[in-house]
């Protein structure tokens, strides 16, 4: 295991997206007709969704597509 001063946003992005391919196989695998009140079904789609937006922000971030502001920058134009 990676200590967690040591992890870079890039592995951070591995991790999380290996997960989503888990839950993606967990979902694809799940027994068929699912009812609607699954509690382990719409656990897994709940972490899968909040997976995806996770990713979108960050993905973006590792690219270098999105600057970080430092927080004593002015975010206001005067």
């Amino acid at each position: 295991m990676i200590p967690i001063e040591n992890v870079t946003l890039a592995q951070c992005i591995t991790l999380l997206e290996a997960r989503r391919q888990l839950i993606d196989g967990e979902l694809r695998d799940f027994v068929r007709p699912v009812p609607a009140c699954d509690v382990d079904y719409n656990t897994l789609l709940a972490e899968r969704a909040a997976l995806a937006v996770a990713l979108s922000h960050l993905q973006p971030l590792c690219r270098g597509e999105m600057k970080i502001p430092h927080p004593r920058e002015d975010l206001v134009a005067h």
